[in-house]
């Protein structure tokens, strides 16, 4: 997705249900033209990641995948073409980035990564 596509996934995601105005009323980038919105909203339609419903001479919009769902097909994504593209030294560099994590949150995914690796 591009970077206004995903900016309208969230509102749709925050929202459940928006028409095209109701997504013009939320975007940080409020000189965009309705008929700009529109179409951001139909490429998303034809992508299949919102379905819509008719409501008078409108429609309104809601998403078909949850936004935990698209995380997730991202990452896998990124770590699939990250990994084909710099093999080893891909999981070296990640490896290495994990120090830059708050505590916290390293430690949290460390224990992910023991729990996956553990029910395999």
């Amino acid at each position: 997705m591009s970077k206004l596509e995903q900016e309208v996934m969230i509102i749709i995601w925050n929202c459940k249900s928006c028409s095209v105005r109701d997504v013009m009323a939320k975007l940080t980038n409020s000189k965009l033209a309705y008929t700009t919105v529109a179409t951001i909203l139909q490429r998303l339609y034809k992508k299949g990641i919102v379905t819509r419903k008719g409501q008078g001479v409108s429609f309104v919009y809601l998403p078909k995948i949850s936004k935990e769902m698209y995380v997730k097909k991202l990452a896998q994504i990124f770590v699939k073409n990250f990994y084909s593209a710099f093999s080893d030294t891909a999981i070296v560099s990640f490896a290495e980035s994990i120090e830059t994590l708050p505590k916290e949150k390293k430690s949290y995914f460390l224990k992910l990564l023991q729990d996956k690796n553990e029910t395999k």
